[in-house]
């Protein structure tokens, strides 16, 4: 975060004195240093990186071999202070900005653009004066007296400021104190602009006091071409800028003058949130671009090896007909050309259109109830050879808005909520196109094909070629509402009867056959005890036995949880109840169903009750051991958010104890206690109805079940080889490292030596994941707090009340920062700790583990 004040100096005496300071109000001043300094300041052709509310500068020190790389937001100008963040990296000679090795910087580059070419913006020439602002040993500030030279257009402007930028061992009252004193004793104008914004207002030759901000500006221009209702909005917008009145706007635009009131006066209260957009402050908790992998986009860039898929590829490695996709493709082809009067979209857009209905069943033989998220999730995850990244995240967003959760009255709340890293211009591309494709995609019906298109005077007309179209044209009509809201043109749909030949299931390529694919396994857990295990031990009476192990376990940590001393009695009873879930996974196929279910209930139960209050114990241990790094005097940085903390854990230690000492809780355990007294109740027999002798001995199944679990993991390779890592993978992942780790440890005794090192392997690995989630979460929480000024923004947490941060900030800022560079070196360091756990011998180790059994 920079904090500074800046200010013009309009006379040439306050500059010739301001240079000649020996002091600064009580403070001392350090010698002078003089720099001459070149900025160029980049971002691509539709200023993508204005409209997120950011801008990207490269500096140039004459005599120094090198530049720094800058990333800054826009505007924090409140009270004669500027409040900005900012990134910076040392670049080395001869290195472009997408090469900088500070990964946050460059991976930020990639989130604003999208993957596209970066271009000069603008460039000016300072001459800067540099002095430290101490008292005693502290170095509270540093300030800049700038000669600036701006240039552009045959124009060029010369003017004069000093900046006072605070440093970390300052206060913001000593930064006032200092700009106090400036404007008592000087003749100086408080500036509310950064160079950058200064030099582009001067290269737009606008005034300084505009209706709208520069990101405003950015992010209006990237829609004001695009044919529907934000293209419209932002187009009025843009023209009341420049001091168009509303009578005359309304002649020129041929908009009601009503209208265009109506939106002015909501951009007023609303500004940008009156479109549906988001940027890139609005954090995607599913995705994260993936470190250097995603330097394969940039011709610039060295590039990095990994598996690019054909889209025919794709479509049969996950079992989708090939036939019935292309009926999809073109029958949206239909649609796109037919209302192109209404979109006019160009050809890159129509290609995009052709490969969201192509793939958008590609996601239903992993998880047919959630088909659309998955499709999204493969293709953020599986690279399509010849897309550049803004065509991968446009064919994630429209197939995340084909989801039949999200209907016309939603679709504006799911894209406000939805964090598709994507400049706005890209996303009401994107929601066009899905307008088109959720009219496709009802055309799947057999023997239904879109015919003629017709402009009537206020509607399209659109033939419904087939047989039993009645039902259809209803469904289609409710589906086309969306289209009717951004194009303000309402689609009729008629029936034309046609003789066809109904094909049978095959042909038709129908969802029917492809929608059986399985749920994904559950993911088979593993306790660790003292259990003594034998090859020819019964799974299910050795299930038995671990289960009495573990809730003896569990009871023996319950009054130390329940008093709450000791934060790790939680923690111990907890890892028990876990296990005991764990090991009614591993073993579910030889333990009753019905007779365990009860049982698993309080244990989920229980589990919950436990969850709340370790999670935030876990939240404030990592704190503490942060603040354990920080120098002397900053041990109260975070003392408002472990008020917090502290208010919450309580909340969620009274919950707990309410349940621990409930009589629900005293039935399971009572129920649980009963069964293992009795555990043939549990058990399943070893034999069928015909009593055909069934597998059951440790021996005869481990060597199916550690193949299975080696399969849970090998499966995801697959999904952490394209441009962004989707942390739900990552989660999902860590939980199959799991199984396998808990299944080698519950089968340590007969599994032979090196089992103990692939355990300890797993449990690192399980570590990074682990990390990396609690990474993730912690950064969320942070910045919602941060922005929101809330501790949460889940629903559970507004209904609760919210928390404000009035104080405190600045420590809390720090710590969002140092987590989320661990977050950054923990993505950095993925591809590592990945290629450890899944090396070539890995199944060889189990194939020969396996082999002590016999």
């Amino acid at each position: 975060m920079e904090i500074e004040s800046k200010f013009l100096v309009t006379e040439e005496a306050d500059f010739q004195a301001l240079e000649n300071l020996s002091g600064l109000a009580s403070y001392a001043l350090s010698e002078a240093k003089i720099q001459q300094i070149e900025d160029i300041f980049f971002d691509t052709a539709d200023k993508a990186i204005m409209a997120t509310g950011y801008y990207l500068r490269v500096r140039k020190e004459y005599g120094e071999n090198g530049r720094w790389v800058t990333i800054k937001s826009l505007g924090g100008f409140e009270s004669g202070t500027h409040r900005r963040e900012e990134y910076v990296s040392f670049l080395p000679e001869g290195m472009s900005v997408l090469e900088c090795p500070d990964s946050r910087i460059r991976n930020m580059i990639f989130e604003f653009t999208a993957g596209l070419e970066l271009f000069p913006l603008l460039s000016l020439t300072q001459k800067r004066v540099i002095r430290k602002v101490k008292t005693g040993k502290r170095i509270i500030a540093e300030t800049y007296l700038d000669r600036v030279n701006l240039k552009s257009k045959g124009r060029e402007k010369l003017y004069n400021e000093f900046e006072v930028e605070l440093k970390s061992e300052g206060t913001p009252e000593e930064l006032e104190a200092i700009r106090s004193f400036l404007l008592k004793y000087y003749n100086l104008t408080e500036s509310p602009f950064s160079k950058f914004e200064r030099a582009f207002l001067f290269m737009e030759n606008l005034p300084e006091k505009t209706f709208m901000s520069l990101r405003e500006r950015a992010f209006c221009a990237q829609l004001t071409a695009q044919k529907n209702v934000y293209g419209k909005q932002a187009k009025i917008i843009m023209e009341l800028d420049k001091r168009q009145n509303c009578k005359e706007l309304s002649v020129l635009l041929k908009v009601p003058r009503t209208e265009i009131e109506a939106l002015y006066s909501k951009f007023e209260k609303e500004r940008l949130s009156i479109f549906p957009f988001t940027t890139y402050k609005e954090k995607d908790p599913e995705f994260h671009l993936q470190p250097e992998r995603s330097s394969v986009l940039k011709k610039e860039t060295k590039s990095v090896e990994f598996k690019e898929w054909d889209p025919e590829n794709l479509l049969g490695y996950y079992g989708v007909d090939k036939n019935t996709a292309e009926k999809s493709r073109e029958y949206a082809f239909a649609l796109f050309d037919g209302l192109f009067i209404c979109h006019e979209l160009g050809q890159e857009e129509r290609k995009l259109l052709g490969l969201s209905a192509f793939l958008k069943d590609i996601g239903i033989s992993v998880f047919p109830e959630e088909k659309a998220r998955m499709s999204r999730e493969i293709l953020l995850t599986h690279f399509i050879k010849g897309l550049k990244l803004h065509e991968i995240l446009i064919l994630a967003l429209i197939m995340k808005l084909q989801d039949p959760c999200i209907n016309e009255k939603k679709i504006i709340s799911t894209l406000k909520g939805y964090h598709t890293k994507l400049p706005p211009g890209f996303q009401n591309k994107a929601l066009m196109l899905a307008a088109i494709m959720r009219i496709a995609d009802l055309f799947d019906s057999p023997g239904i094909r879109p015919g003629k298109i017709r402009q009537l005077e206020d509607a399209l007309e659109i033939e419904m070629v087939g047989i039993e179209t009645e039902k259809a044209v209803k469904k289609i009509e409710r589906k086309s509402e969306l289209w009717k809201y951004l194009f303000g043109k309402k689609l009729l749909f008629t029936q034309v009867a046609e003789e066809v030949k109904v094909p049978t299931g095959e042909e038709s390529g129908t969802k029917g056959k492809n929608g059986k694919g399985k749920k994904p396994e559950k993911k088979k857990y593993r306790l660790s005890g003292k259990v003594t295990v034998k090859p020819t031990d019964s799974m299910a009476w050795l299930a038995c036995r671990i289960f009495s192990f573990q809730f003896s376990c569990m009871l023996s940590h319950e009054k130390g949880t329940i008093q709450g001393e000791e934060i790790e009695e939680l923690h111990d009873m907890r890892v028990a109840v876990r296990r005991m879930r764990a090991a009614a996974r591993v073993f579910e196929a030889y333990l009753d169903p019905g007779q365990l279910e009860p049982h698993l209930k309080g244990l989920r139960k229980t589990l919950g009750s436990l969850g709340e209050v370790r999670d935030l114990d876990v939240f404030r241990e990592k704190a503490e051991e942060y603040l354990k790094t920080l120098p002397s005097g900053h041990e109260h940085d975070l003392d408002k958010l472990f008020a917090v903390l502290a208010e919450d854990r309580e909340k969620a230690r009274k919950n707990m104890l309410d349940y621990l000492n409930s009589e629900k809780y005293s039935d399971f355990k009572k129920n649980l206690s009963d069964a293992l007294a009795s555990p043939e109740t549990l058990v399943l027999p070893s034999t069928n109805k015909k009593h055909d002798a069934l597998p059951h001995r440790v021996r005869e199944v481990l060597p199916s079940i550690l193949y299975a679990r080696l399969a849970d993991i090998s499966a995801y390779s697959e999904w952490i080889e394209g441009p962004y890592l989707p942390v739900g993978c990552l989660h999902r992942l860590r939980i199959a490292a799991k199984g396998m780790r808990y299944t080698l440890e519950f089968f340590e005794g007969v599994l032979g030596e090196d089992t103990k090192t692939l355990i300890k392997e797993f449990k690192t690995f399980q570590d990074h994941l682990g990390n990396l989630h609690d990474a993730v979460v912690a950064v969320n929480l942070l910045d919602s707090c941060l922005r929101n000024g809330e501790w949460d923004s889940t629903e559970n947490e507004k209904a609760s009340g919210k928390y404000r941060f009035s104080e405190g900030v600045h420590g809390i800022e720090t710590y969002l920062a140092y987590r989320e560079e661990e977050l950054q070196m923990l993505l950095d360091n993925f591809q590592d700790a990945w290629e450890k756990i899944w090396n070539g011998d890995f199944r060889e180790r189990i194939e020969s583990a396996v082999k002590n059994l016999y």
